[in-house]
């Protein structure tokens, strides 16, 4: 994206859900209904981005003037990241079809393309850096998507309804229910944040002392039909979720703290439930949450500096004992959970040099080789630069962007000098944490 990078320098296969006690209130939400005691006094308050009402605002002459319209309200996602943070990791009900149409479909910094930026405000603000609001027009059957990013604007072009990038899961059966003005909630952000973040806090024998202690947080402010699995439709008001899945250097299992908000801004529930952020290791049973990664045969393509190999992926289950079991387009897997080696055919690793494109690019034809050895760069099904891997400035190895999701039907493109003779050469992909495995290699 050319200028997500810059902009951010400021800055399950299924949801496995334990231990919950859970009413339904609303569709497909799940809230646990307590009476709250007396808490502490109100945080003081920082924002760092619009609120809702502020974003709506922003955009709405855009959204006014496009063709297509008159143009209805029905999806809002405000994301306030205490880290970065990659939504694409907390799974959608067809993730690898989502992200990579998703992506192509809308390709800037949306909830499918980018890492989100950093939030330097309180959680009680109702304030985020990131919002996507998108609408949709009856009169054309057609989804229109637009972006406030730290206080930019971005109006996409609409896409036809239905489409390949549909990741609303509720929405196609009820399209008169979720674009209906009474979606629109009548108090702003702020008041949704300042309820869900008290009733964080009251409630500290199960929840406050937990989040006010185990930072970093991601807060989502979101109301319509739902997309990310486990986090359930809005349609009462505001759903706010403290959330740490998606976030850099979280994976395991981890609490979920979601706090429903009605159309007036009074409370209506707190849940804290806890689901997977990746494919866990157990070491017991059939299959052992190990990602295996199954790659296509490469192809190679050659030019006066620079040679290239490029193969599709697969994310898949394996077995413990390495063999594949019926299980394909597994999610969680974030990139920074692997690393990349290169060896030659004798077993040598091969020197690993600093990407040439460390941002967004319109295409991998403008990666060009590194003299001092070998990047990788991952691109999206139809070739959209997703991220690089290779030799940080200042020392160390990893990725331009902090954290993006592999999925299913990305693609990899190995990039070298064109003096080097990549016959024969492995690139084999392996797990960086504890908590889950990853295999996978590839010759070229």
């Amino acid at each position: 994206m050319p200028t997500e990078t810059a902009v951010r320098s400021r800055r399950l296969l299924a949801v496995v859900v334990a231990g919950m006690v859970v009413v339904a209130s609303g569709v497909g939400g799940w809230w646990l209904i307590n009476n709250l005691g007396k808490g502490p006094t109100t945080p003081s308050t920082k924002a760092d981005g619009p609120t809702f009402q502020q974003a709506l605002e922003a955009v709405s002459g855009a959204v006014a003037n496009a063709s297509g319209g008159p143009w209805a309200l029905f999806s809002v996602y405000g994301v306030a990241t205490q880290t970065y943070f990659s939504p694409n990791l907390i799974g959608y009900a067809h993730t690898n079809v989502t992200v990579n149409s998703c992506g192509q479909a809308f390709n800037g910094l949306t909830l499918w393309n980018g890492t989100i930026p950093l939030f330097n405000g309180t959680l009680n603000s109702g304030t985020a850096p990131f919002w996507q609001l998108a609408y949709f027009s009856n009169a054309s059957q057609q989804i229109l998507l637009v972006t406030d990013v730290l206080g930019h604007t971005r109006l996409y072009s609409p896409i036809a309804y239905p489409s390949s990038c549909m990741p609303w899961y509720d929405f196609p059966a009820n399209t008169t229910f979720w674009s209906s003005p009474a979606v629109i909630p009548s108090v702003d952000s702020s008041e949704a944040a300042r309820v869900a973040w008290s009733a964080a806090l009251e409630r500290s024998e199960t929840v406050g002392d937990w989040v006010t202690r185990s930072p970093p947080w991601t807060e989502i402010i979101t109301f319509g039909p739902g997309m990310f699995m486990g986090l359930g439709d809005v349609s009462s008001a505001y759903g706010v979720y403290f959330d740490r899945c998606g976030e850099v250097g979280i994976t395991g299992i981890q609490s979920l703290v979601v706090t429903d908000v009605g159309s007036r801004g009074q409370w209506l529930g707190t849940a804290n439930l806890t689901h997977n952020c990746a494919l866990i290791n157990s070491g017991v049973g059939a299959y052992d949450a190990e990602y295996d990664l199954l790659f296509s045969t490469p192809s190679i393509g050659s030019g006066p500096t620079t040679t290239s190999a490029t193969t599709g992926f697969q994310v898949a289950i394996a077995a413990p004992n390495g063999t594949l079991g019926n299980f394909y387009d597994e999610v969680g897997l974030a990139d920074w959970m692997t690393s990349w080696n290169l060896t030659a055919p004798s077993g040598m690793p091969l020197p690993l040099a600093q990407p040439s494109c460390r941002s967004w690019v319109p295409s991998v034809s403008d990666c060009v080789a590194n003299t001092t050895g070998w990047f990788a760069v991952i691109l999206s099904a139809t070739g959209e630069w997703i991220n690089s891997y290779g030799a940080l400035p200042g020392g160390g190895v990893g990725w331009s962007e902090p954290v993006t999701a592999l999925v299913s039907h990305q693609q990899l493109v190995i990039v070298v000098p064109s003096s080097w003779n990549v016959s024969g050469d492995t690139m084999t992909v392996a797990s960086t944490v504890s908590t889950s495995s990853v295999i996978g290699s590839v010759s070229l």
